[in-house]
């Protein structure tokens, strides 16, 4: 792949004529000068006079001298005259810029003259357009001097603009750019021909919407298509991604002998990134530049091409990926596996056009006899594979910063030698909770390297990870729903039919709980797959339901939020689908308790089926490793049978009155977990951290289990997603869980 040629005859500008100032009748006469303005503080002023040389000094009323002391530039007229032999044009500062130019003092040392300013200003370009015409031959060289000051590196737009406009007048343009491309790092490729562009590194001016300096690395080489002296080149451009490609117009140069314009061809080829070192690589053997310069050409022809380069080293390095996932936040989950038995590779990273991040220094290693295994038999490997070292696999997150996401992210290797290969990715995009599922399965948890992965990898993703909002998608009420008619009992099932069903039953069978307004929110699935069914039975009991459809919503808690969402009431009862009235009764008891502690969030004991205790109220804890302990877990009901109406820390959220707006802002901030236990736990801590009273009522019961692994949760996985949600949890309140005023505790 090459860059495209010119036919033989080679395009080229022609210098302006001038006939556009000739028309305008500007002259520089006799005793007069004209200005134009550079920028908010500097004016440029031409005349004709007879002061020469290099100690020329110009002065006008209203300005200083210019930045650095000022500059004069002076040159020899064409058909001199006793009144007017040279040229000068000056470069002023003007303080006041309403204050009038008026006159202007030229002083060379032996003669002082004094010039009348016109009095409106004429445009840079006319002002370049009068050095064209004054004299071909000196005033270039001239204007040359006067463009050095005016493109420094720490030039203004106006300062650089002015010396575009003496180049553009003053020099032809210095042959073309016919292709410009981008590459991966942020960098700008440019190719074409040229007369005056030196090989090696320099700076030049890139021209866009806007002029920008950038570093150019520069090489030459033959064209036969272009006549001698002429000669083909490729230069990258270092700008730090903030320039496209498509928006390049030119480059400016200076190539010591003057300052030269090269454009961009009408006829330009845009090169993506992934096709640009295919076009460097194209000359590069052919190309003569210094030893800096053709490293970083180097560089941009070995580039990523979209295609594995690993898999064909001649090196004994090998490397491939697993899984790859893509968090909705821009977060990276990789895992997959690197046979490098010489330790050739010094460096890899994670790329994305314009940013990377380094990898090997943050992943976690893990063995992999496979791998070993797979390559025993090859010859680049035999010699060199140690059989007590197997730790080839990886895992490891990564955030790229400031990522495109909707470019190729790729893995890079860097070898000691300075050789890079690359390997393609396409990652699957997931929330963060559903790659850390994914990512668990793939371990056995008897790995050594597991508390290391869970620690560095897991955790770390999960504690970034943003929570996706739930939210309503449609509802539909059975029978005259009206949430001002009690307090509104919010279930909140994953499972849909087989738990809400015979839920129902039991509140249509409670006198209290016949007529009170429910709100049943299932998942998208369990709604489309259920709804039907439980409209018949709600008809059937004569209830007054509102289904709710939750879309994005991971556990029964987040589903209550959306229930607790679709109403507009001040008290709403919440409910896990899982629970079972041991009795009736429970609702009014709840909802009297509610009315005499206004405000407060209350819940009732809930039991296993064995009639032992699976929460009678959660405390903080005052050390160790939890932030919670529910004190009487796993004791028998009869031993907790005289406790009364008790304050708690923490209530729960399975079966609990409390004000709905208070749990809809609690569930907004919640963090992201595997499970729902420790996030009910967050859950409750903020209602505490915001000043909410708990309490316990040991005198209403109701049935529970534990919660049922989701089908991404094996037995193993769902015990190692606990001690996550631990880890999370603690983590998220370690400065911030303390109760502000301790409560008695309950001895059991």
């Amino acid at each position: 792949m090459t860059m495209p040629q010119t036919t033989t005859t080679v395009e080229r500008s022609a210098r302006p004529s001038g006939a556009r100032t000739a028309g305008m009748g500007l002259r520089l006469g006799k005793g007069r000068a004209v200005f134009a303005r550079i920028d908010r503080d500097t004016v440029l002023i031409l005349g004709c006079g007879r002061a020469s040389g290099r100690s020329v000094s110009v002065r006008a009323d209203g300005t200083g001298p210019g930045p650095g002391g000022g500059f004069v530039a002076t040159w020899s007229l064409p058909a001199g005259s006793p009144s007017a032999t040279h040229g000068f044009a000056a470069l002023l500062t003007q303080p006041d810029r309403d204050a009038p130019l008026s006159i202007v003092d030229v002083d060379d040392g032996r003669t002082r003259e004094r010039f009348i300013v016109a009095p409106r200003p004429i445009s840079m370009e006319d002002a370049a357009t009068l050095f064209a015409q004054a004299a071909p031959g000196e005033s270039v060289a001239a204007a040359g001097r006067l463009t050095d000051q005016l493109m420094t590196q720490s030039a203004g737009r106006g300062r650089i603009s002015a010396g575009l406009s003496l180049i553009r007048a003053l020099q032809p343009s210095d042959g073309f750019i016919e292709l410009v491309g981008e590459t991966h790092d942020g960098g700008i490729v440019v190719m074409g021909w040229s007369h005056h562009i030196l090989p090696g590194r320099c700076q030049v001016h890139l021209l866009a919407d806007t002029t920008t300096a950038a570093e150019c690395c520069v090489a030459s080489f033959a064209r036969p298509d272009l006549p001698d002296g002429e000669a083909g080149f490729v230069a990258v451009l270092e700008t730090g991604g903030s320039l496209r490609a498509d928006a390049v117009k030119g480059i400016v140069h200076n190539t010591g002998a003057g300052w030269h314009l090269t454009p961009v061809h009408a006829r330009v080829q845009i090169s993506a990134a992934l096709q640009t070192p295919d076009h460097v690589r194209s000359v590069l053997l052919e190309a003569r530049t210094t030893p800096e310069a053709l490293l970083r050409l180097r560089s941009v022809a070995n580039g990523f091409t979209g295609k594995d380069t690993i898999s064909s080293l001649p090196l004994p390095v090998r490397m491939d990926v697993d899984r790859v996932f893509e968090t909705d936040d821009g977060d990276m989950l990789i895992s997959g596996w690197l046979l490098d038995p010489e330790n050739l590779v010094s460096c890899v990273r994670l790329r994305r056009p314009g940013t990377q991040v380094r990898l090997d220094d943050i992943w976690s290693r893990l063995d992999r006899v496979d791998v070993a295994q797979s390559f025993a038999d090859q010859p680049a490997f035999r010699a060199s594979l140690d059989g007590e070292d197997q730790a080839h696999g990886f895992v490891v997150h990564a955030r790229p910063p400031d990522a495109n996401r909707d470019t190729t992210p790729y893995l890079e290797l860097t070898l000691r030698e300075g050789r890079r290969a690359f390997l393609p990715l396409a990652p699957k995009r997931m929330p963060a909770r559903r790659a850390a599922l994914q990512q668990l399965s793939l371990l056995d948890a008897s790995n050594w390297a597991l508390p290391a992965i869970v620690d560095h990898q897991i955790v770390p993703l999960l504690s970034m990870a943003a929570s996706i909002a739930p939210r309503m998608e449609t509802c539909v009420d059975v029978g005259a729903f009206d949430d001002r008619a009690g307090v509104p009992i919010v279930v909140g099932s994953t499972v849909g039919m087989l738990e809400v069903g015979p839920l129902l039953a039991l509140l249509a069978l409670d006198p209290q709980t016949r007529t009170t307004p429910i709100v049943v929110a299932v998942g998208k699935a369990a709604y489309q797959r259920d709804l039907i069914r439980l409209q018949q039975l709600a008809r059937f009991y004569r209830l007054s339901v509102r289904f709710v459809c939750a879309a994005a919503a991971q556990d029964r808690f987040e589903l209550m939020s959306v229930g607790a969402e679709a109403i507009s009431c001040e008290t709403v009862i919440t409910m896990s689908g899982s629970l079972v009235p041991m009795a009736k009764g429970w609702y009014g008891a709840l909802t009297t308790e509610a009315r005499a502690h206004p405000g407060c969030a209350i819940s009732p004991m809930i039991a296993y089926d064995d009639h032992s205790v699976k929460w009678a109220g959660s405390w903080l804890s005052q050390d160790g490793d939890q932030i919670l302990l529910d004190r009487y877990a796993g004791y028998p009901l009869m031993a907790i049978a005289a406790m009364q109406l008790t304050r708690v820390d923490v209530a729960s959220l399975e079966c609990c009155i409390m004000p709905r707006l208070a749990l809809t802002k609690a569930m907004r901030t919640c963090g992201v977990y595997l499970g729902s236990k420790q996030k009910a736990g967050e859950i409750g801590l903020r209602l505490h951290q915001a000043g909410m009273t708990a309490y316990l009522l040991p005198s209403v019961h109701l049935l529970g289990c534990d919660e049922p692994a989701s089908d991404e949760q094996n037995g193993k996985l769902a015990a190692l997603a606990e001690r996550i949600d631990a880890r999370l949890l603690k983590d998220r309140f370690r400065d911030g869980a303390a109760s502000p005023t301790p409560l008695d505790r309950i001895s059991a």
